[in-house]
Parts: structure tokens; sequence; C-alpha cells
């Protein structure tokens, strides 16, 4: 079972080929995770400037 598939029903076929694509889910998930990464180190950098 694929986690990071976006389609419902999961892979059709169950063979792995070497450098398979990576799903929309997992672009989007890659892109939250950076964003939130972003803005703890701004908040960081805020919050130290105050103190």
């Amino acid at each position: 079972m694929d986690l990071f598939d976006g389609e419902l029903g999961g892979r059709d076929d169950s063979n792995v080929e070497a450098g398979g694509s990576c799903s929309w889910v997992t672009v989007v998930v890659i892109g939250i995770v950076v964003l939130i990464v972003v803005l703890m180190n701004w908040l960081w950098d805020l919050l130290h400037r105050l103190i």
C-alpha cells in the first residue's frame, strides 16, 4: 500500500519501479513542512529580537 498515492484505491499494480514518481499529495505535504519550518524560523528570530 502506498500511503502517498493520491488516487483512491492505491496503485493498480504491485510492481515497484526504480525512480518512481511522487504524487501531488507528496508534493503538498513537503510544501507544508517547508512552510512550517520557514515560519518557525521567522517567529524564532522575531522572539529573539524582542528579548
